[in-house]
């Protein structure tokens, strides 16, 4: 234990003075070290510390919060003594005892941070810089980068909960400019999971910047973009992220509890086509979006959205399921860092894989798209309104990929698409993104299979 238990317990029992009925406390300690290549230069090599505690008092449908990098036993006995003012009322619980939760591991490390020199990991980079400029006199640039997370949390609960968990993820960015000496076409992959340097290891990189590099080259020489209302295919993998905006948000407690969600009341009502079904899934081993525990020290959960069609639960914490009938915590709680209040988010979150071959999707669309990636886009959350941004994007005559078209912007309602979604592949992916809401940005998984939609708004988004 980072505090020391009887430290915990009289900050727990400050909290409480006022009739609070939980209290909580959050502790953090989250290094992160970036390493970049840009312009055929180191870029960036550079270490980051974030430490602190973060306190939240909960009373019925009420909460406080405060935090503080100040760890010392006074610091915290006064923030908790400070936030409980925020109460009126005379104590109803007494915290007696702390007793350790263990929990699994659902991401083993095998090679950890520190078992790469900086060299190495800059000359890992190098190659990937070598393989771009050596690929065509058109790229103008290659940016490589390297993120790594080390992050320890501990949570300990007036419910007599002390549980803690070591987090460490790892994420590779590659990106290449193309230009022609008229315009400038821009490609990027970024893959990531939660593990150690094993990532490097499985990643050939050389590949992953060709691949990036044709993106880009290709580009240059694309058509525009048709728009209007038609038929558009979504490729696996990070075309998930028009679901995790337009429908995972919406179906996440701190909108629903609010009665702000265009799914608000729906459960067991039929919100998609039969051919859909839809998870958050905090368990999948070594997945971006997986931790061991949540921000409140509950286990994930394989946690069912959708079912042919049908919404079957939300993503619940325990302040949002106060307020939401017959619900529970699904272990989806989490928060960027000690100075963010805790609320519902999404994990690895995807639509799952059904039974149609993807050359048949593509097969039977006679004039549309196919969107390979995307940039990611935004949503109106008061109107579900959402307009994403494809980034490669193909025309689709009689039944077959044709040429590449300049990106393009997909404009609709989450509500409007689920039904719309009409074929759904079994070429399952998922990819890494970072996500932000009212606690800040979250390390999350999108993904989904091949899919078509029927009909969807398509815009020009342009190009450099």
């Amino acid at each position: 234990m980072i505090i020391k238990k009887s430290v915990a317990l009289q900050v727990l029992n400050a909290a409480l003075a006022t009739g609070g009925d939980l209290a909580e406390i959050y502790y953090q300690d989250n290094i992160v070290h970036r390493y970049g290549l840009k312009y055929k230069k180191v870029d960036v090599v550079s270490s980051s510390k974030q430490r602190g505690v973060g306190i939240r008092i909960l009373k019925g449908k009420n909460y406080v919060y405060g935090y503080t990098s100040d760890l010392s036993s006074k610091a915290l006995i006064s923030l908790a003594s400070s936030l409980a003012l925020g109460f009126e009322g005379e104590r109803i619980k007494e915290v007696k005892d702390l007793k350790e939760k263990k929990h699994g591991n659902l991401n083993p490390i095998k090679i950890p941070h520190s078992a790469w020199t900086t060299e190495q990991k800059l000359s890992y980079l190098k190659k990937g810089e070598d393989a771009a400029y050596n690929y065509s006199s058109k790229i103008q640039n290659y940016a490589g980068s390297l993120f790594e997370q080390d992050e320890h949390v501990e949570i300990y609960n007036s419910s007599g909960l002390f549980v803690r968990d070591d987090r460490v993820r790892t994420r590779l960015a590659v990106s290449v400019t193309a230009t022609d000496g008229t315009q400038f076409q821009d490609a990027y992959q970024a893959p990531g999971l939660s593990q150690g340097l094993e990532l490097l290891e499985n990643i050939d990189i050389v590949k992953l910047v060709l691949e990036t590099c044709e993106t880009a080259v290709e580009l240059l020489t694309a058509e525009d973009s048709p728009s209007g209302n038609m038929p558009v295919v979504l490729g696996n993998s990070f075309g998930g992220v028009l679901f995790h905006e337009a429908c995972g948000h919406p179906l996440e407690g701190s909108a629903i509890y609010r009665a702000s969600s265009p799914f608000y009341g729906k459960l067991t009502k039929t919100v998609a086509s039969s051919v859909v079904s839809a998870y958050d899934d905090g368990t999948i081993p070594n997945g971006w979006g997986t931790e061991n525990i949540d921000d409140e020290g509950n286990e994930p959960t394989k946690n069912e959205l959708i079912k042919d069609g049908v919404l079957t639960n939300y993503m619940v914490d325990e302040f949002t399921s106060r307020s939401i009938e017959n619900s529970k915590p699904t272990g989806s709680c989490r928060r960027e860092s000690y100075r963010f209040a805790p609320t519902t988010r999404m994990t690895n979150t995807f639509i799952a894989a059904g039974d149609s071959d993807p050359k048949d999707i593509i097969a039977s669309v006679k004039d549309g798209i196919y969107c390979k990636d995307f940039a990611g886009g935004q949503v109106d959350q008061s109107t579900d309104q959402f307009i994403f941004t494809s980034t490669t994007a193909y025309r689709i005559k009689d039944g077959k990929i044709t040429h590449m078209i300049k990106p393009i912007s997909l404009v609709g309602y989450g509500y409007e698409i689920l039904p719309n979604i009409t074929m759904v592949g079994n070429d399952i992916a998922r990819a890494p993104g970072v996500c932000g809401a009212s606690s800040g940005s979250c390390f999350v998984e999108v993904g989904q299979p091949t899919l078509l939609i029927s009909s969807i708004l398509v815009g020009g988004a342009g190009g450099k």
